[in-house]
C-alpha cells in the first residue's frame, strides 16, 4: 500500500536530515581525500625506489661487463695477438683468443657475443670463431667507431651502425659494449665489442604485476628493453610524456601525464653513466586502486550513519507531527483527497480545486483533438496504426471528410541545407515547426490532414474525392511548388519536396510514406530544391546500370601520372557518366562507392593509407553517402581524394627514386670490383632493371653504366698514386677484358695515358 507523507510532515523530516546528515557527509568526503592522498603518495614513493633498484641493478651489469672487458685487454694474449697478422701456423694463439673471450660470457651477465677487432693487422675474431669466415661484412662496420671521442661506449643496437650487412649477426633487440685499445687512443690498435640481449635487460628490471611497466630508452628516445616486444626498438620520443621527460633537467622525478591514451604516474632516472633513460608507467587505475577500496569503506561507514541519522528523523518528526495529523484528518477525512500540501493551505485550495476543475476539463479535451489526430497520422505513416478504425477515429477527432477521400498522396518536406542559411543545427527542429505552420496555411484543411514532423521531414497527407489521377497529381504539385515558395520567401530555406504514388486505402499510407523518403534521396543526382514524384525518378522497369569502367581507369592512370588537369576532367566525365544512368538511388550510391574504393585500393596498392586523405571524425564513406547534390561529390571527390591522393603519390615517388639511387651507388662502391652489371644490382634491390636505370638517370643525370666506369676511373687513379699496382693489375682488378681497352678509356677521359699520369704524380 503507497504511504503518502504530508508536506508539514516532509518540511520536518527533511531539516532534521540535513542538520544530522551534511556533518556525516563532509567527515566522509574529508576522511576518504586524506587517506587516498596517502596511498597515493606511498605508492609513488615505493615506485620511485622499484625504478631506483631496476637501475641500480643494470648498470651494476654494465660495468661489471664493462670492468671484464678491460681485464680481458690488458691480457699479453690478447695485446700481442692485436699486433700479430694471425693465420693459420697462429692456431694456437687464435684457441687462446677464443677461451679468453668465451671466459666473459657467463650466465650472470648474459653476455651474446664478443667480438674481438685488430684495426692494426685487420682481422676479427668473435668467441664463435674467426670473422673473416662467418661475417665478412662486420669489420668495416666496426671500423669507424675507433675514431669516437671515448674510450668506452654502449650503444643500443637499433641505433649502432653496425648493423644490416649481409652474413652479420642480428643486432636488433640489444645493447653493445665497444672499447678501444689502448682505451684513451685517438688511433687505436685493436677494439672490443659486447653484445647483451635485451632479455637480459628485461630480467635485471623490476616488473611488478598489475603496477605497470618499467622501460629503457637510450639517448635517441628508442626502447631498449621493455616489458611489450612489439615496442623493443621503437622511437618513443614523440610520446607527450617521453617528450616532457626529455625537456626536464632534473635527473629523477615523478609526475603525473597521459600515457597510452590513459592517466598514468610517470617516475624517471636519467643515467649519468651512459645518458639512457630508465621510466616507470604506473596506470592511474591501478595506482587508485587501493584508495578506492579505502573510498567504499568509508562510504559504507558513511551510510550506515547517514541511515542511523535517517531513522532518528523519521521518528522525532513523526511524533512532533501527531498533534497537527488529527486536525488534518478531521477536516479532510477522505484520504484519497488528502493533497500534499502544508496542511494548513489544504482546505483552500481543496475548495478552489473543486471549482476550476470543470472549466480545466473541457479545455483540455478540445485541445486535444488536434494532438490525438496528429498522434494517429504518425501511426499510419510508420505502419503501426491497425486499418479497422482509423476512419472512425479520424470522425470523432473532427476529420470527418477524409471519408470521401477516393485517392491520397503523401509530401515529405526537408530542408536542402542551413550552412548557407542565417540558421543553425539547433534551430531545425523550430524550422521544421515553422514549415508544418506554412503547409497549414497553404494547403486548405478539406483536402488534408494536420501535417505532423518526423525526424527531419514534415509529413503532409493529401486527398480528393472529386478530382481524377491526373488532375489531382497536377494539384498536389501545385501545391508544393506553393509551400515550396512560401519558405523560400518567409524563411529563406530551400526545400525539397518527394511525393509518393497515389494511395486508395489507409494501410497503403506508410508505404506512400516510403516512397516519398526514396524520392528525396534523388537530389544527390538531381540536384537542390526540386519537387519530385516517385513514378518519375524511380520506373517502374529498371535496366542494369552501366558503370564506366574506361574512364573510371583513365581517371585512376591520370592519378598516377600526376596530372591534375586531366584528372579533373576524368572525374567531371565519371560524374555524369553516373547521373546520366536511368539507376535508382541505391544503384546511384552504389557506383559512387565503387568509385571510392578504386581510388582507394590505388593508394593502397602504393603502399599509403587511406587515412592520409583526411582527419575528421566521419568516415569517408559516411560522408559521401551524407550528400545530396552532384556538384556537391564531385567537388568532394576532387578536393578530398584526387587531388590529395596526386600528392600523396608525388611525395611517395620521389622518395623511392632517391632511396634507389642511393641503394644503387653504395652497391658501386662496395662491388667496383666485381663483374656488376645492372641486372645483379636489379636482382639485389628486387626491381626491374630497365625501372632502376630510368630511376637512376633521372636521379644523377647519367647512366649506371658511365657512373660505375667513372668510379673505377676514380679508383684507378687513386690506386695509381698510392700503390705499386702494374698497369695491367689495375685494369684487371677492374675488370676490364685487356689492359688496352683500360689504358683506351683512361686516355679518353683523363687526355694521357695511365702511366703518363703516373710519371706526372711522381715528377
Amino acid at each position: 500500500m503507497r504511504i503518502r507523507i504530508s508536506s508539514y510532515l516532509l518540511k520536518l523530516i527533511i531539516f532534521t536530515l540535513v542538520i544530522g546528515a551534511f556533518p556525516v557527509l563532509i567527515l566522509g568526503w574529508y576522511s576518504y581525500h586524506y587517506s587516498s592522498q596517502s596511498v597515493l603518495q606511498q605508492i609513488e614513493e615505493r615506485n620511485s625506489q622499484v625504478l631506483r633498484q631496476s637501475q641500480l641493478r643494470v648498470e651494476q651489469t654494465l660495468k661489471m661487463i664493462d670492468f671484464s672487458t678491460t681485464q680481458l685487454l690488458g691480457l699479453p694474449t690478447v695485446t700481442n695477438a692485436i699486433a700479430t697478422k694471425l693465420g693459420i701456423q697462429d692456431m694456437e694463439m687464435i684457441h687462446e683468443l677464443y677461451k679468453n673471450l668465451s671466459s666473459i660470457q657467463t650466465f650472470e651477465l648474459g653476455i651474446k657475443d664478443v667480438y674481438l677487432f685488430s684495426l692494426e693487422q685487420d682481422w676479427l675474431i668473435t668467441n664463435s670463431g674467426m670473422d673473416a669466415y662467418s661475417q665478412p661484412g662486420l669489420k668495416e662496420k666496426l671500423r669507424p667507431f675507433a675514431g669516437m671521442p671515448n674510450g668506452s661506449v654502449w650503444i643500443s643496437g637499433n641505433s649502432a651502425s653496425i648493423q644490416g650487412a649481409d652474413g652479420m649477426v642480428e643486432l636488433n633487440h640489444a645493447v653493445i659494449n665497444i672499447k678501444k685499445w689502448p682505451i684513451n687512443s685517438s688511433r687505436p690498435r685493436g677494439m672490443i665489442a659486447v653484445v647483451l640481449s635485451s632479455q637480459q635487460l628485461n630480467d635485471l628490471i623490476a616488473n611488478e604485476p598489475g603496477m605497470g611497466s618499467v622501460f629503457i630508452l637510450d639517448e635517441d628516445g628508442r626502447a631498449i628493453s621493455h616489458s611489450n616486444p612489439s615496442l623493443l626498438d621503437k622511437d618513443l620520443s614523440a610520446e607527450a610524456y617521453i617528450a616532457a621527460i626529455r625537456d626536464k633537467k632534473d635527473t629523477a622525478g615523478v609526475f603525473n601525464g597521459i600515457a597510452d591514451g590513459s592517466k598514468a604516474s610517470i617516475s624517471y632516472r636519467k643515467s649519468a653513466y651512459n645518458g639512457w633513460t630508465y621510466v616507470s608507467v604506473v596506470p592511474t587505475q591501478a595506482v587508485t586502486r587501493q584508495a578506492t577500496a579505502i573510498g567504499r569503506t568509508s562510504i559504507l561507514i558513511s551510510l550506515c550513519v547517514l541511515a542511523a541519522t535517517v531513522l532518528t528523523a523519521l521518528v522525532g518528526s513523526r511524533r512532533m507531527y501527531s498533534p497537527v495529523r488529527h486536525i488534518y484528518r478531521s477536516l479532510l477525512p477522505d484520504k484519497e483527497q488528502r493533497p500534499r500540501k502544508d496542511e494548513f493551505i489544504a482546505i483552500s485550495d481543496r475548495i478552489q480545486g473543486i471549482l476550476s476543475d470543470q472549466t480545466k476539463l473541457q479545455f483540455e479535451l478540445a485541445g486535444q483533438q488536434q494532438q490525438l489526430a496528429e498522434f494517429l497520422v504518425r501511426k499510419m505513416m510508420l505502419g503501426e496504426a491497425r486499418s479497422q478504425g482509423i476512419q472512425e477515429r479520424l470522425m470523432d477527432y473532427g476529420y470527418g471528410y477524409t471519408s470521401q477521400w477516393t485517392v491520397m498522396r503523401v509530401l515529405l518536406v526537408q530542408v536542402d541545407r542551413l550552412d548557407s542559411s542565417r540558421f543553425t543545427e539547433k534551430d531545425r527542429d523550430l524550422l521544421l515547426f515553422a514549415i508544418s505552420n506554412i503547409a497549414l496555411e497553404v494547403v486548405p484543411e478539406g483536402e488534408r490532414l494536420p501535417p505532423i514532423v518526423i525526424r527531419e521531414s514534415v509529413v503532409i497527407l493529401t486527398g480528393t474525392s472529386t478530382q481524377s489521377e491526373e488532375a489531382f497529381k497536377e494539384s498536389v504539385y501545385a501545391k508544393a511548388a506553393e509551400v515550396q515558395a512560401s519558405v523560400k520567401r518567409y524563411l529563406e530555406l530551400q526545400t525539397s519536396i518527394g511525393i509518393s504514388r497515389s494511395c486508395t486505402a489507409w494501410p497503403e499510407v506508410a508505404r506512400g510514406y516510403e516512397e516519398g523518403e526514396n524520392a528525396l534521396k534523388y537530389r544527390a543526382r538531381l540536384g537542390e530544391e526540386v519537387i519530385l514524384f516517385i513514378e518519375d525518378v524511380q520506373p517502374a522497369s529498371r535496366k542494369e546500370i552501366v558503370y564506366p569502367n574506361k574512364i573510371a581507369d583513365e581517371l585512376c592512370e591520370a592519378i598516377k601520372a600526376h596530372d591534375s588537369g586531366r584528372a579533373e576532367e576524368r572525374l567531371s566525365l565519371v560524374m555524369n557518366a553516373l547521373a546520366s544512368e536511368e539507376s535508382d538511388h541505391q544503384e546511384y550510391q552504389m557506383s559512387l562507392v565503387r568509385l571510392l574504393m578504386d581510388l582507394i585500393r590505388l593508394l593502397q596498392d602504393a603502399g599509403i593509407s587511406h587515412h592520409l586523405l583526411r582527419a575528421g571524425e566521419d568516415s569517408l564513406f559516411e560522408e559521401l553517402l551524407g550528400m545530396h547534390s552532384p556538384g556537391d561529390i564531385e567537388a568532394w571527390f576532387g578536393k578530398v581524394i584526387v587531388s590529395p591522393a596526386i600528392g600523396l603519390l608525388k611525395e611517395r615517388q620521389e622518395t623511392q627514386f632517391n632511396s634507389i639511387s642511393e641503394e644503387v651507388k653504395q652497391l658501386i662502391v662496395e662491388a667496383f670490383d666485381t663483374d656488376l652489371t645492372l641486372e645483379k644490382c636489379s636482382a639485389r634491390l628486387n626491381y626491374h632493371p630497365q625501372y632502376i636505370s630510368r630511376v637512376f638517370r633521372q636521379e644523377t643525370g647519367t647512366s649506371f653504366t658511365d657512373y660505375l666506369a667513372q668510379y673505377r676511373l676514380t679508383v684507378a687513379k687513386r690506386w695509381l698514386k698510392d700503390t705499386d699496382l702494374t698497369i695491367t693489375e689495375i685494369a684487371m682488378k677492374l675488370k676490364y677484358n685487356n689492359p688496352a681497352n683500360f689504358i683506351r678509356y683512361f686516355r679518353k677521359m683523363e687526355g694521357i695515358t695511365p702511366g703518363q699520369y703516373r710519371t706526372n704524380l711522381v715528377e
